[in-house]
């Protein structure tokens, strides 16, 4: 591997991480708080959290990535561009404030509870750092030093958790209206990217502006603002997916429940019941997709050397591992469910309508992975465009689904979204390279698959467990078995031996899990 190829998997590793850890504080987080808060305080959070989430997509994957790559272009002049590009920057988070404040009590009335709008105001606070946010990461990246992105990333959110349970825990107890601590809990996340941003602000404070000269702006700079603008969106928009389908959630799944129930209080706790479904699902593609999105900068470096062969190797095998990970993530998620569920959140509720949403695991690790061999071959848009399509339809699922069959209804117009996204998405990477799987290939994840889920759901025949602790405990025996026996099944069939030394932990695993017959053929 080159130099140039080495230094970028070490800054995709760095960013990898961060983004691990903060992906998975913010789904283990929602677990103690829906515990203190029950599924109606959920609900009251999980309302106003896609706001948040968007903000995050925006300033994490989707601006910082383009502000990085259009100071590389413009080398002699960065300081220069990248004030030009946090003007615009601020603009754009002056915009969305402006919305998102002065809007608040049309949207809190659109989602069917008017007692949201103080939530939905706080909410739009984080837009107006947005240009710090984005334009500091994308400083710091454009000149390949990923530490102060992945830093403030992981302060905004360590101080973002620590707050929220925090507030959660004392307004609880001095028995404050769960709407207060939805407020005390969107406060803590305020307090989380403001963190984030000094941290920022502290990193960069030698490196700029130290040059008081003033501000001029070219004739191209409105072409920079426009691929920043354009790009930049379309970038997130796939990473940012589920937030949007949480958005589109929060707009409509309540109203429609109020109808479905009769009363506006069930319809509260049946919407907290189904947001339980978030946390699972965030942690099952952060471990589907964490493994295959390590193989995916590399091929950026390949496609623009003209290493076409190399670059479908690679591609192929980031495929081959979302499916194969996130595959295995969705039947073992189904198959604990129950005492999943109830280890988590205190009862079984809801379990069979988690286990519906369950395969957004698969579908989003699927997505999540082409979209990023797509970008690393340079489209942007195909994925964009079905992403924005997919909202529609989701919406559209919502209301022909929720009045019928209740969150099962919402639930299902998730995964039916999903899979429009993904046949998709599969057509054009195999128009793209070529990328094709065969049948042996699934005829091994499938026979894997099987003896994972007949294993775990007899032990779960043998073991049925009474009290919150034993869930706990059965469900982690249960996913180690099920995982132990899936890749005993199918490791070395689905994977080449040269292939093990690609996937990150390759070895390890093959270490565990390799068959007398040395090596594996994969189809």
């Amino acid at each position: 591997m080159s130099q140039a190829s080495q230094t970028m998997m070490k800054g995709a590793a760095i960013l990898t991480f961060a983004a691990l850890f903060s992906k998975i504080l913010s789904a283990l987080y929602r677990v103690p708080f829906q515990n203190l808060t029950g599924d109606t305080g959920f609900y009251i959070y999980q309302q106003v959290y896609p706001f948040y989430g968007l903000f995050i997509a925006l300033c994490t994957y989707a601006f910082p990535v383009m502000v990085s790559s259009i100071l590389i272009e413009h080398q002699r002049e960065r300081e220069r561009v990248l004030k030009v590009l946090t003007l615009f920057l601020a603009g754009v988070g002056l915009v969305w404030f402006a919305v998102l404040y002065t809007g608040a009590g049309l949207i809190a009335a659109f989602m069917g509870d008017s007692e949201l709008e103080p939530l939905i105001k706080l909410s739009a606070w984080p837009f107006l750092l947005l240009p710090v946010l984005s334009a500091g990461k994308g400083w710091f990246q454009s000149a390949g030093n990923m530490v102060p992105s992945a830093v403030a990333q992981v302060t905004e959110q360590t101080i973002r958790v620590v707050a929220i349970i925090g507030a959660a825990f004392v307004l609880t107890s001095a028995g404050a209206s769960l709407y207060t601590v939805g407020e005390g809990a969107v406060i803590g996340s305020i307090a989380g990217v403001a963190a984030g941003a000094g941290m920022l602000i502290f990193l960069i404070r030698k490196q700029l502006f130290q040059k008081k000269e003033r501000l001029t702006f070219k004739k191209g700079d409105v072409s920079l603002l426009r691929v920043l603008l354009v790009r930049g969106t379309a970038i997130a928009m796939v990473s940012m997916l589920l937030v949007l389908y949480q958005l589109v959630d929060a707009l409509n799944v309540y109203a429609l429940l109020t109808g479905y129930t009769g009363d506006a209080d069930q319809a509260k706790v049946l919407k907290g019941i189904y947001d339980r479904g978030q946390p699972i699902v965030q942690m099952g593609v952060v471990a589907a997709t964490s493994l295959s999105l390590a193989i995916v900068p590399v091929i950026a470096s390949d496609y623009e050397r003209k290493r076409l062969s190399d670059v479908k190797q690679k591609a192929f095998l980031a495929v081959k591992t979302g499916i194969v990970f996130g595959a295995a993530a969705t039947v073992g998620l189904i198959t604990i469910m129950k005492p999943l569920n109830q280890f988590l959140f205190q009862n079984e509720d809801g379990s069979g309508v988690l286990s519906i949403f369950a395969a957004s695991v698969f579908l989003t690790s699927v997505i999540v992975t082409i979209n990023a061999v797509l970008q690393g071959t340079g489209s942007y848009h195909t994925a964009a465009w079905t992403a924005a399509g997919s909202l529609v339809l989701k919406y559209g699922l919502n209301m022909l689904l929720v009045p019928f069959y209740g969150i099962a209804g919402a639930a299902a117009a998730t995964v039916l979204s999903l899979i429009a996204v993904a046949a998709v998405l599969i057509i054009k990477v195999g128009k793209k390279i070529g990328l094709r799987l065969y049948g042996p290939f699934y005829v091994s994840l499938a026979s894997g698959l099987t003896v994972m889920a007949a294993g775990v759901t007899l032990l779960l025949l043998i073991w049925t467990p009474e009290t919150r602790l034993s869930s706990g405990l059965v469900s982690t025996i249960a996913a180690i078995t099920g995982a132990y026996l899936f890749f005993r099944i199918s490791w070395s069939s689905l994977f080449t031996t040269q292939e093990h030394g690609q996937i990150p932990l390759g070895y390890k695993i093959d270490r565990l899990f390799r068959k007398t017959t040395k090596g594996g053929r994969s189809s």
